[in-house]
């Protein structure tokens, strides 16, 4: 090879080198940032166009969902019209009306009523009168309820419209109910409706390029450019998969049957308003060559600059190499002359003071003191060879460093302990190994010891390589030459990590407990008295909290004690994350724990601490295949106030828990003897109340109201209850007072009262004779200036007559109400709702205001029927109230009795009513219905 290719060539030129790598790392680069680019461009794509897929798709089921609540609507407006409703209505009006509705929404194909045996009775056209509709879904589901049919084909329609193409019509049906004015069934009004508006919503012009469809809840294309009536299962099942796990949308890169693969995104139908959807579900694709387009063109763009780029460098490259490779290949040349044993080589002095220059002379003194080394060192190296066997044998890491600490050997056992092969460690310093835990104290003891006695013994925290820091017990030594200077320092040590762990280990079991890694009763004693010092030098209150689970006991007794375990696990960590770092959490043993706070200002800190812990065991725990809950019961001692010493603390801490496990479990108590115990108890169930109503604890009983004469059921109270799940069932005579107190009364009574009116429309639905029930009022509800709209929008949208509801109001209410609320009853009465007056007799009303209230009953309270029978006095006042009630034309309703005399008696008084033990307890809604009469 002639010299110029040598000169080219990277194998032979250091030139050509560099030139080629200069090129070759721009290319490199290029390439890099063009593939980054690329994917970076890609993913944005990706996910910019997926959303705007997605929310194309959602915008379409939106405007779908609201057209069909908008014709769902159309239709319940339409069966209540009266001309429809009235069975003497003639025929002719009712097609008029319909054709008028069809003329109107245009997007019906025809609307038509049913008779109750499914015939056609009446339709836009004339079409299908007379035909037998019962096996239609809309004649026979709209029945009941409202209904809302899915896509489907119309054979018979299809052929009595208007239909010149001669194709298949696809309808969807809207039907509703037609009731008379009583109630009755008169039947079903539908309209189909044209599939074809769903299209236009659809129509992939409005996003040129992309394709979108329309997909049913079984996968079957509505609408989209894919063969009428296929599957999407089919097409993409990968598609299909992504629709069916995502709860409402999304988008991804899916491969379909075609062999492309596209970019889609996808939204499921929420419905609008009372309409819930038909499960449909739309989705927008776009090829990902289409969507990718603009990535590949990036690419592409910086690949061209990059190869612009790459040969620039390579030309510079050149240019500058050569510079630096002349000088340094006469050195070459020089090098190999005396490589090849001329060690009486002059090498030519190169004058000056730059690097080359320095390299020269270096090499000419090499070359000079080259011969007088090479006999001594044939002289030390048999005594080196049997040093450095036993150096590189021994157990022990050996680590000799130079007087600067150099590292300048070590041996096979110091690889093995620090990980650092020794061509990694020589000429590096020692401090590669530091931990970092050692501070700047230790190091100057350190190096005081060591270069006056040229000895220093001890433990020292090293790194390995790999991070990990160990504990080592090390021997250090100054070694001196001649003249008394430190030369090197020779390092001998061992592992002790074992040993160090083994101590931990003694030191945890003595301070921690093995299952939950708490602290224990011995460290917790130990860091209350630290507490308790602080305290004192800083005027701070330290708290005391002692928790034990409720009823975990059973938990061990019925699952077993590794479930109990577990439990105990997540409950210390729960318990964990309600403290500060600088508190204490502590397990004494079994199911009790003590938290520890320190440098407090106030109860209320403790009290925040202890809500946030009942609060944190709220939420249930899941081991395994069990959910399990579990509440706790906390007691709070305060130090100095409630004990001196932690002994003390914690015994009055425990009898703090007991006492707050006797006030109902799953709460908190401050030990104090003196504490209104009612104000605790009041506090605690105002809690439990609120949590009760979150959690749903609260349910509605009723108790039957009976005919005197027929002994049937007449009417019903409903009756609120509560079965707390710890406390068991609490009576409303003890939590109805607080929810007056603290406002709660509102939102319960709202929810009693729209429990009882769904109740009724749920029997009356089921085809029961239904009967009036009553709900008794609040004085907080009746002073609301909106009460009685909201009676009226419950009424309305439990679909109950108002006939069917009876307000019952007691005395002290009529005492308490002004002007406003008689108003409110009036409105209430001219809206159709009942009132009752409740437990007459107990208060103080004055006659000339009972005469004005616009009530329809009136009930005697239970503690006169009690005694009726035995008592002349209570006989009395029963009988005078009846005769009172019936000359203001009120019903009697006798509460609370219980036995036959007591019938007898209020029957001889003509009262119409009775409730009580004698016919019924309250009882759940699933009993009532062996009371009602057949429809």
């Amino acid at each position: 090879m002639n010299k110029f290719l040598k000169k080219l060539h990277p194998g032979y030129s250091l030139r050509a080198q560099i030139s080629l790598a200069s090129a070759v790392m721009v290319l490199l680069l290029s390439a890099a940032i063009g593939f980054y680019a690329a994917d970076v461009s890609k993913r944005q794509i990706e996910e910019s166009e997926g959303n705007a897929f997605e929310l194309r798709a959602k915008n379409a089921l939106d405007v779908l969902d609201r057209g069909m609540f908008e014709r769902s609507r159309e239709i319940q407006n339409a069966a209540i019209l009266n001309e429809i409703r009235d069975p003497l209505a003639p025929i002719e009006h009712k097609r008029e009306i319909l054709t008028r509705l069809q003329a109107t929404f245009n997007a019906y194909a025809w609307i038509g009523i049913c008779d109750p045996d499914g015939v056609g009775l009446v339709g836009t056209g004339r079409y299908l009168e007379g035909k037998d509709l019962s096996k239609r879904p809309w004649c026979s589901k709209g029945r009941d309820k409202t209904y809302i049919g899915d896509v489907h084909d119309a054979l018979l329609l299809s052929k009595l419209l208007p239909n010149p193409s001669g194709e298949m019509f696809y309808l969807v049906d809207v039907a509703a109910p037609v009731l008379d004015r009583q109630g009755v069934l008169q039947g079903v009004l539908c309209g189909h409706i044209f599939w074809r508006w769903a299209e236009e919503v659809l129509d992939s012009k409005k996003t040129p390029g992309k394709d979108i469809f329309l997909i049913s809840s079984d996968g079957t294309v509505l609408s989209g450019p894919a063969k009428p009536q296929s599957k999407l299962a089919d097409l993409s099942p990968a598609a299909m998969q992504a629709i069916s796990t995502n709860q409402s949308g999304g988008s991804q890169l899916v491969k379909w049957n075609d062999g492309k693969t596209y970019l889609v995104g996808f939204s499921k139908s929420s419905g609008y308003r009372e309409y819930q959807g038909l499960g449909w579900a739309s989705l927008v694709r776009q090829d990902v060559n289409t969507a990718f387009a603009p990535a590949r063109q990036l690419q592409q763009h910086i690949w061209l600059v990059g190869a612009a780029l790459g040969l620039l460098f390579a030309w510079l490259g050149w240019l500058m190499a050569g510079r630096i490779a002349r000088p340094i290949s006469l050195i070459s040349q020089a090098a190999d002359k005396v490589a090849g044993g001329d060690l009486e080589y002059e090498l030519p002095a190169r004058l000056g003071e730059g690097e080359v220059a320095h390299l020269s002379t270096a090499i000419h003194d090499m070359v000079v003191n080259l011969t007088h080394e090479i006999k001594q060192r044939k002289e030390a190296e048999q005594g080196l060879r049997l040093s450095a066997k036993v150096f590189e044998s021994n157990t022990e890491a050996i680590m000799i460093t130079d007087a600067e600490q150099n590292i300048v050997m070590v041996n096979q056992a110091f690889t093995q302990i620090t990980g650092y092969g020794a061509d990694e460690v020589l000429g590096q310093r020692p401090k590669l190994l530091s931990s970092g835990r050692h501070g700047p104290e230790f190091y100057e003891a350190f190096w005081h010891a060591l270069r006056a006695n040229d000895l220093w013994r001890g433990e020292i925290w090293n790194k390995r390589k790999n991070g990990e820091i160990f504990p080592e017990w090390v021997t250090i030594s100054a070694l001196r030459d001649e003249t008394s200077q430190i030369s090197h320092y020779v390092a001998v040590f061992l592992d002790i990590t074992e040993r160090k762990k083994e101590e931990e280990r003694i030191n945890y079991l003595a301070n921690y407990d093995v299952l939950t890694g708490l602290p224990n009763r011995y460290l917790l004693s130990d860091r209350i008295e630290q507490a308790f010092s602080s305290a004192q030098r800083n005027n701070f209150k330290v708290a005391v909290l002692f928790i034990d689970l409720d009823y975990f006991k059973n938990i061990n007794d019925s699952l077993g004690h590794d479930i109990g375990d577990a439990l105990l696990k997540l409950v210390a960590a729960r318990l964990k994350t309600c403290l500060r770092r600088s508190d204490t959490i502590a397990r004494l043993g079994g199911d009790e724990f003590v938290a520890l706070l320190s440098e407090l200002d106030s109860s209320e800190e403790v009290i925040f601490v202890a809500e946030k812990m009942i609060e944190s065991l709220t939420e249930k725990f899941t081991l395994g295949e069990y959910q399990l809950s579990i509440t706790p019961s906390i007691g709070i001692c305060i130090y100095p106030d409630d004990g001196e010493t932690s002994v003390e603390l914690l015994r009055n801490a425990d009898l703090a828990m007991y006492q707050a496990k006797d006030d109902g479990r799953n709460n908190f108590k401050f030990y104090s003897p003196d504490m209104n115990r009612k104000a605790l108890e009041r506090l605690k169930l105002e809690t439990f109340l609120r949590v009760a109503i979150v959690q749903q604890q609260l349910s509605v009983y009723y108790q039957p109201k009976v005919s005197v004469l027929s002994g049937k059921m007449t009417g019903m109270e409903a009756l609120l209850r509560w079965q707390h799940p710890e406390l068991g069932f609490i009576s409303p005579a003890v939590f109805i007072p607080i929810a007056e107190e603290t406002g709660l009364i509102n939102e319960i009574g709202d929810w009693v009262l729209r429990q009882s009116c769904l109740q009724a429309r749920l029997w009356q639905a089921q085809g029961y004779d239904i009967v009036p029930i009553a709900v008794n009022l609040s004085a907080r509800q009746l002073k609301q200036d909106n009460f009685a709209a909201r009676v009226v929008t419950i009424l309305r949208e439990a679909g109950l007559d108002a006939h069917y509801l009876v307000l019952e109001i007691t005395e002290s209410m009529l005492m308490s109400t002004g002007e406003s609320g008689l108003q409110i009853l009036e409105q209430l009465r001219d809206d159709g709702v009942r009132l009752a007056l409740d437990d007459f007799g107990t208060g103080y009303s004055s006659l000339s205001r009972l005469k004005n209230l616009p009530l329809d009953s009136l009930k005697i309270d239970q503690s006169f029927v009690r005694d009726i029978v035995t008592d002349p006095n209570d006989a009395s006042i029963v009988s005078a109230t009846a005769v009172l009630a019936h000359a203001l034309n009120l019903k009697v309703t006798a509460e609370g009795v219980e036995t036959q005399e007591q019938l007898d008696f209020i029957r001889m008084l003509n009262c119409e009513e009775y409730q009580g033990y004698l016919f019924s307890r309250p009882i759940p809604a699933s009993e009532v219905v062996k009371y009602f009469l057949p429809d």
